[in-house]
């Protein structure tokens, strides 16, 4: 059930197709225990925490960057609240480390003063990170970056005198060989 309140806020107006999917899915998720509320049974929601992997928004045509950004959009919007963040470590195909996520209520503060922006906190180490590993190369020293040319093909390679660096033991040997046959005459 989707309240109206939630249905014509600014919050929900912002999001996209696929993130709306992706808030239908966690708000069918949400846990509900029947309780009588002034004499009439109802439906009330509990407060626990459910997980939403990659693997189930697949199902729902989400795809992972996708999904990503949707999560990361919900949590800053406030309809769900991150509770606790999953790894992308697994110690083996039993034991999964998902993220456990809550709806929140904070999207009805949503464009007001009183709002809440919160964030999804990364979880992998910063090498990890494309960006940061753009930034952490062009710090780097690279092989564009040293004194000396780099030349893409043999044509166009610098012509000097003495191409090599070191004498070869070749031409060491010739050297001496040289030097015994101008004694020897």
């Amino acid at each position: 059930m989707i309240e109206p309140d939630l249905f014509y806020s600014d919050a929900f107006m912002d999001l996209s197709a696929s993130a709306i999917r992706t808030l239908m899915r966690c708000l069918q998720k949400r846990k509900w225990v029947k309780m009588k509320v002034n004499g009439i049974k109802k439906a009330v929601y509990t407060d626990d925490g459910f997980i939403f992997p990659y693997a189930e928004a697949a199902l729902l045509k989400i795809g992972t960057t996708q999904f990503y950004k949707n999560i990361i959009l919900l949590i800053e919007k406030g309809f769900i609240d991150l509770d606790y963040q999953g790894g992308w470590y697994q110690k083996n195909e039993k034991e999964k480390d998902y993220s456990v996520y809550k709806i929140s209520e904070r999207w009805k503060r949503y464009n007001t003063p009183d709002f809440k922006k919160i964030e999804k906190p990364k979880v992998l180490q910063p090498h990890f990170y494309i960006q940061e590993n753009i930034e952490r190369q062009k710090i780097k020293a690279t092989s564009l970056k040293r004194s000396g040319h780099i030349h893409k093909s043999e044509v166009d390679r610098v012509k000097r005198d003495k191409d090599r660096l070191h004498e070869s033991e070749v031409d060491e040997m010739l050297q001496r060989m040289h030097r015994r046959l101008d004694s020897v005459i």
